[in-house]
């Protein structure tokens, strides 16, 4: 699958702003527009990349790679800096 890097910034967006980001909780990621399956490869590939922390949970039935996303790391809030460097314009649906 071909890596949408606009789907890479709303998702880390999206874990970002989450009120439980780094409470040891699981994030539930669901971006408006996007499959789950489209969106689930992309949480691994930003979780392979070190963009984001969890754990990976993928079995042997999985239809799909499965990620359980507890925050954004410290290099994706600079990926995000990068590309949107106010974090006031940084919103889940642009």
């Amino acid at each position: 699958m071909r890596i949408d890097a606009v789907l890479c910034q709303k998702i880390l967006i999206a874990v970002e702003s989450d009120p439980n980001a780094g409470s040891g909780q699981s994030l539930g990621i669901s971006v408006d527009g996007y499959d789950e399956k489209t969106v689930a490869h992309h949480v691994k590939h930003l979780f392979d990349e070190g963009l984001i922390t969890g754990d990976e949970a993928t079995h042997l039935t999985s239809p799909f790679p499965e990620v359980l996303v507890f925050d954004i790391t410290p290099d994706g809030r600079r990926f995000l800096d990068e590309v949107e460097p106010e974090p006031t314009r940084r919103k889940i649906g642009f």
